[in-house]
């Protein structure tokens, strides 16, 4: 089988790949598809897995995008009339930013009428399809597996306070991962400031998507010495200290359909403060490992990043670990070969 993405710095296609072939079946990575590259593996591929489909079309040019965009769905056409098993992960039910919205949402419609199989991390994600998208016949809720193994951890709270030039006694607010407008960090900064707690620390930490985004949140920050802004790559080695430096990770996303940055927080046995939507209302546990708010009300996120200092975190932290150590790759590619035979 072939799990198609090009999703590099996130390792949940390598830690899946490796699930997979630990379970006894013939699984690598291919970065595009096409009608050329599916007839020359006739024959011997006999399932397709997609992940994140709008990264396989979409370019900076509409051009690109829609020749990209045709190549894939013709690839996927000519895979069915072969016989080959399509199978298509929801990690983002829609495009983030509005980024040539129409096409991705077109290339889901095909995709959905395509595959054998559609495979979703929560059942939230699964209902939608059903009532938004249509698509009722052939949905697998399988969970997101942990990042236990991905990242290195090693280092103590007090080292990775010392590496960031923390104090030990401030209570730290985490961001970290890829930073783009539709993650709702200009919330998240103007609640933070609205904070009169001179112990409260903010990170936000990950690469800047959009060009001149950072000059935008760099504004928002200026004047309040408690927001820390790291604004590139965060390297694998680097993660852990971010992690382990934290109390708690904050996600005060507009949308979301699946959250791996929730997985990797419980990864490191760290709660998550989120908006009461989607995947998040699940991931959460009933506020065993996370604290929810209403995105719709004026107050709710200052109102939860004040509730964050007033639980008790230990415990939650060791329910995050639990739910991270339930996640394990094997059970996972167990789950997902079971689907592969289903659908062939």
């Amino acid at each position: 089988m072939v799990i198609v993405s090009r999703v590099k710095r996130n390792p949940y296609v390598s830690l899946l790949c490796a699930g997979l072939n630990q379970a006894g079946l013939e699984a690598r990575v291919e970065e595009g598809l096409s009608p050329g590259w599916v007839w020359r593996h006739r024959g011997k591929v006999g399932v397709v897995h997609l992940h994140w489909l709008e990264l396989l079309f979409l370019r900076p040019t509409l051009w690109r995008s829609l020749k990209l965009w045709a190549l894939v769905m013709m690839g996927l056409i000519l895979a069915r009339a072969l016989g080959v098993c399509v199978v298509y992960t929801v990690h983002n039910i829609q495009g983030h930013e509005g980024q040539r919205a129409w096409l991705v949402g077109l290339g889901n419609r095909v995709v959905f009428a395509l595959a054998q199989a559609v495979h979703v991390h929560d059942e939230c994600t699964a209902e939608v399809l059903r009532r938004r998208w249509g698509r009722r016949r052939g949905i697998y809720v399988i969970p997101h597996g942990n990042y236990l193994t991905a990242y290195r951890n090693e280092c103590s709270r007090a080292e990775a306070r010392l590496r960031l030039g923390l104090p030990e006694g401030a209570f730290v607010y985490l961001f970290l991962g890829r930073v783009r407008p539709y993650k709702g960090l200009e919330e998240l900064l103007a609640a933070f400031r609205a904070l009169d707690d001179p112990q409260a620390v903010l990170l936000i930490a990950g690469e800047v998507h959009d060009p001149g985004y950072d000059r935008r949140l760099r504004e928002l920050a200026s004047g309040d010495e408690r927001v820390r802004l790291h604004l590139e790559f965060v390297g694998e080695d680097d993660v852990q200290t971010y992690m382990n430096a934290s109390d708690i990770c904050v996600l005060p996303y507009r949308h979301v359909t699946t959250s791996g940055a929730a997985i990797l927080s419980f990864s490191f046995g760290v709660p998550i403060l989120a908006p009461r939507i989607g995947c998040f209302v699940e991931l959460a546990g009933a506020g065993e490992r996370g604290i929810l708010y209403d995105p719709e009300a004026p107050n709710g996120l200052v109102d939860a990043l004040r509730e964050a200092r007033r639980r008790e975190l230990s415990a939650m932290r060791a329910a995050c670990m639990a739910y991270a150590r339930r996640l394990d790759w094997k059970d996972i590619a167990r789950q997902h070969a079971a689907m592969y035979a289903r659908c062939a």
